[in-house]
């Protein structure tokens, strides 16, 4: 075999190896029909995808959500998502870009390596450490973080690959990957891509060659129309929105990195499990603000660090010191600065990508000096040494051990911590320093089986960031019998709203016996119809809380109204919001809700009440214009208060969703208004049977409204947003630029 197709074979090997740890953390998706349901997967990503598949399968982008938010914008542009949602449907694409963008994040680590010069044993560890860290493997649960993450190698080494060969070919490439991974809106990850972009760029005169500076400037120019529908989209998302008006410094620093923190990238489960339900199991409660982290681990492991130290690559440890100085966020010497300039973004433990990234690059770079000398490196064997050795603190002089941990961590000697360090500490320690161990004496065999070393590193990886996204039983999403019987009696009532408190937004309930495992709260509330969780069957919602900061204004409730305790403060939020049906585990005020029936579930002692809501506003309905006053495009209510019905025996209003996109309103009787209870957008436009404009009214602030003549009219009402076109139209314009690139580039010898 040739020297090229020997290389060939070898680099395929390590491609087809990345599948082993994939196939380790996901096979049994494939191949034991089981899924993912952690956090923001069950109750954001999963319904919007149900939404997606069904309007897409329909031959529609859908742009607009009816069944979130009272209605709202809804903006899914990477075309990653769009196929494989379109194609295997919300479940199977769910699925399927978890496998997909973790197989890129482990492949696009090993590409970068391999660009940086790396073989091929060195260059699979990066690959490994990269894909498998604590920081890539927490985002899955964070789609457009996860995703950018994934192509973040990806755009470096295609940069890497221009700088060293610029050419039409590699601009388009560089543009394409570039151009995807702003598509995903991970825009922070994007943002430290381009400064590790620039850390790692070879010499200061790489940048002044005019014919580079044009091949950028092209790759530049191809990403931006390829990601135009997602950053126009964005950009009008922003309209009305809390990023546009900017959070403030408490928001924007609100998930900073403490030094406490930090010591989880080093040590394996120091919080303990963050999938525990029980305070016995877990202790990092004190170090969030919510109780609970962004990023459920940062887990390197003590073995990549001090590979990493041999590593010796002084720019590569420059950008990993930068990511932790970022990540500190309001716990570091650049907080002022960061409260400063992030007033559209947060979270700035997001920003320890950058050490993630570093650091398997420069282990990578170390495991590759170590396998060449010819001394054994002893001071590599600390690495499983010191874990060994404070396991074995632990079972042989508990309380001294924690007496000296409380030192350094007071939070360390409360009572949910004790379990966690005396049980559990041990047992992943020893794993931790028997694998280090094992790897540092590796570097003892015969040069061939040294790579073996970076093996059972990655091996430590596994055990410890494994668990962080467990997987269940695929009738998980399925509404239990009793349940979907008492949802299908009130669906049958009429178009009205949902609303819930489930488990997570109320006191403290009696649990059954159930296992202490998250899984059984996020299971509840998904029975409980916790918002959104409603989209999974087809209904409809209003009043979420903000994940994201693009909500429009007005459509949800803060964390602290979010709950039944303080139902009088927004019941009639709800009741103006058209929903009729509220459950809830804690009674609700008789006056106000009157109870439907009750579900009882094994895993929770007290049953789930469906109420009614006493006088909800029907989705569409007749106001005359003695009771609403018409001024700068706002219809208001005489009184003051909200816009209600008003009583007229020949007043008839009827209304018809044909699509996300589409409505049909037809009224007679009087003049007057018809106020629809559907989310306000500058993008609707309404016309009548004649097809002349009419005129779009916000009303009761959240809300729009119609002017209508005496007699019998009828209406057609679409949203259709102004940036669709111009972007549809410049993605074009890139894929044509982009072929052109491609086919007409002849690389630079």
């Amino acid at each position: 075999m040739t020297r090229p197709g020997r290389a060939r074979l070898v680099w395929t090997a390590v491609a087809l190896g990345h599948l082993a740890p994939v196939l380790w953390l996901f096979g049994e998706c494939l191949f034991r029909n089981r899924v993912p349901y952690f956090r923001d997967i069950t109750f954001y990503y999963l319904p919007n995808d149900v939404f997606l598949a069904r309007w897409l399968r329909s031959g529609l982008w859908p742009l607009w959500n009816p069944e979130a938010d009272a209605g709202a914008p809804f903006l899914v542009a990477y075309p990653v998502d769009l196929f494989l949602t379109w194609a295997l449907g919300a479940r199977g694409g769910l699925i399927g870009g978890i496998l997909l963008h973790l197989y890129l994040a482990l492949c696009g680590a090993t590409s970068l390596a391999r660009r940086l010069g790396l073989g091929a044993w060195a260059a699979w560890l990066a690959g490994a450490l990269y894909g498998l860290s604590g920081f890539v493997l927490s985002t899955i649960n964070l789609r457009p973080l996860f995703e950018a993450s994934a192509w973040a190698p990806w755009v470096l080494s295609a940069f890497l690959s221009l700088l060293a060969k610029p050419s039409l070919r590699a601009a388009a490439a560089l543009g394409a990957v570039s151009g995807l991974q702003l598509a995903t809106l991970g825009v922070e990850i994007a943002a430290q891509t381009a400064l590790a972009g620039l850390a790692l760029v070879p010499g200061r005169a790489a940048l002044r060659e005019p014919r580079r500076q044009v091949c950028l400037a092209l790759a530049g120019v191809l990403a931006v129309l390829l990601a135009a529908p997602a950053l126009l989209g964005a950009r009008a998302l922003t309209r009305d929105r809390q990023r546009a008006a900017g959070f403030t410094r408490e928001q924007a620093l609100g998930h900073s990195a403490s030094p406490v923190v930090l010591a989880e990238a080093l040590l394996p489960r120091f919080f303990g499990d963050v999938h525990s339900s029980s305070d016995a199991g877990y202790w990092g409660q004190p170090f969030f603000p919510e109780g609970y982290p962004y990023l459920v681990s940062l887990y390197v492991g003590p073995a990549c660090l001090v590979l990493a130290l041999f590593g010796r690559k002084p720019r590569l440890l420059g950008l990993a010191v930068v990511g932790v100085l970022l990540s500190l966020g309001a716990n570091g010497p650049l907080g002022p600065l960061m409260g400063a300039l992030m007033t559209s973004f947060r979270g700035p433990v997001k920003f320890f990508f950058l050490a993630t990234l570093a650091l398997s690059l420069l282990a990578a770079h170390g495991l590759e000096r170590l396998a060449a000398r010819d001394r054994p490196a002893r001071t590599f064997l600390l690495c499983g040494a010191a874990p060994l050795l404070g396991a074995l603190m632990l079972v042989l002089a508990p309380e001294a051990s924690l007496a000296w941990l409380g030192r350094l961590v007071p939070e360390a000697l409360s009572p949910r911590a004790r379990p966690v360090l005396l049980e559990e500490w041990p047992q992943y320690l020893v794993t931790t320093g028997a694998l280090g161990l094992g790897a540092g004496l590796a570097f003892s065999l015969p040069l061939p089986w040294r790579g073996a070393a970076g093996i059972l590193v990655v091996l430590d990886l596994l055990v410890v960031n494994g668990p962080l996204n467990p997987l269940t039983q695929a009738q998980y999403y399925e509404l239990q019998p009793r349940m979907r019987a008492v949802v299908e009696r009130a669906v049958a009532e009429g178009a009205y709203r949902w609303f819930s408190y489930g488990v997570g937004n109320s006191p403290p309930l009696p649990w059954g016996r159930i296992g202490p495992s998250d899984v059984w709260l996020f299971y509840m509330d998904r029975q409980s119809l916790m918002p959104r969780a409603p989209m999974l069957d087809g209904l409809e919602s209003a009043y979420d809380i903000d994940r994201t900061g693009w909500a429009p204004r007005g459509s949800t409730l803060s964390v602290a109204e979010t709950s039944p305790l303080r139902f009088r403060q927004h019941w009639s939020r709800l009741r103006t919001a058209n929903v009729r049906w509220v459950l809830s585990f804690v009674p609700l005020p008789e006056d106000l809700m009157a109870l439907r029936d009750k579900v009882r579930f094994t895993e929770i002692a007290v049953p789930l009440h469906l109420y009614e809501m006493k006088g909800a506003l029907p989705r569409a309905f007749w106001v005359s214009r003695e009771a609403a006053v018409e001024a700068r495009g706002v219809l208001q209510a005489t009184n003051g208060e909200s816009l209600e019905p008003t009583d007229a025996a020949s007043a008839r209003v009827s209304w018809e969703r044909v699509d996300p996109h589409t409505m049909r309103i037809g009224s007679s009787g009087p003049p007057g208004y018809v106020v629809v209870v559907e989310g306000y957008d500058s993008d609707w436009v309404a016309e009548g049977a004649d097809g002349r404009p009419v005129p779009l009214l916000r009303a009761n602030d959240r809300y729009w409204a119609l002017p209508v003549p005496a007699g019998e009219s009828s209406f057609t009402v679409s949203y259709r947003p102004a940036w669709r076109r111009p972007a549809i139209g410049l993605a074009s314009l890139g894929v044509l630029l982009g072929l052109g690139m491609w086919s007409r580039s002849r690389p630079s010898p």
